[in-house]
């Protein structure tokens, strides 16, 4: 009985993991930028970031705060308790946040030479913030966009773990970066804004450079997460959510 009672406390907090620190945090910007062009129909770039900013203003504090302050809730007590879980939770948001440095490597190329509508921290800074003020915009702004990436690398973690070898992960790494890159190229805001793809802003520049930006992104993320993951967090999620993992065809408890 103690055994499952264990189990199911276990998967209880992989799953609120797994949805405070990827699936609610990541939401903010498409559904932010969705209520503006899509509810509000902002079409003007001036009105987006203010009807951005309505729905943010409400997201941020009762929904994104309280959703990472979770996500840290849970690696605290899961450091002894869970080790398993501490560990994706760490290595994922920490090596997303350091894999989204060589995605910016390549996007700044695109802010110099204007393939891209507005620089990324400005555009979430404004979104956040509502305000014009520079250095709380670029502030806030840089803030969101590498917690985006944080959550971009937990995401990862927790649905692909430690890999067979660093081909693999690079590999699945970067199949889930592509997927985030059709996203940005269909959703909000670039989408309504600037075509599928870019077509009526930078054709074909922009989806070029945001699909270099995103594979070099998922393969720094499947490198750096491979490095840093141990032997006992392979296996997909639903292994990792099931405790379990399997080793030279042997199906043993994960910690």
């Amino acid at each position: 009985m103690t055994n499952a009672i264990t189990d199911k406390k276990r998967a209880g907090l992989i799953l609120l993991a797994f949805i405070a620190g990827g699936a609610v945090p990541i939401q903010i910007v498409a559904l932010s930028f969705g209520y503006a062009q899509y509810v509000k129909n902002a079409s003007k770039v001036s009105e987006l970031f203010v009807t951005a900013h309505e729905f943010a203003k409400i997201y941020i504090p009762f929904v994104y705060v309280p959703a990472l302050i979770l996500l840290a809730a849970i690696a605290i007590y899961s450091r002894r308790q869970y080790p398993g879980i501490f560990r994706r939770i760490v290595v994922g948001f920490g090596m997303g946040a350091v894999a989204t440095l060589a995605l910016d490597a390549v996007r700044a190329s695109g802010v110099i030479h204007g393939w891209l509508p507005g620089d990324t921290p400005i555009m979430f800074g404004k979104m956040a913030t509502g305000s014009d003020y520079f250095p709380l915009v670029y502030g806030v702004g840089l803030l969101v966009h590498y917690l985006n990436g944080a959550n971009f690398g937990l995401f990862y973690a927790f649905v692909w773990g430690k890999r067979k070898s660093y081909l693999s992960a690079a590999a699945w790494a970067t199949v889930w970066a592509l997927i985030l890159e059709l996203g940005m190229m269909i959703g909000p805001p670039m989408g309504p804004m600037v075509g599928l793809f870019g077509v009526r802003f930078a054709w074909p520049q922009l989806f070029l450079l945001t699909f270099v930006a995103h594979v070099v992104f998922g393969i720094a993320l499947g490198c750096l997460i491979q490095t840093s993951l141990q032997e006992e967090d392979r296996g997909h999620f639903f292994s990792f959510l099931l405790g379990s993992v399997l080793r030279n065809g042997r199906q043993r408890l994960a910690v």
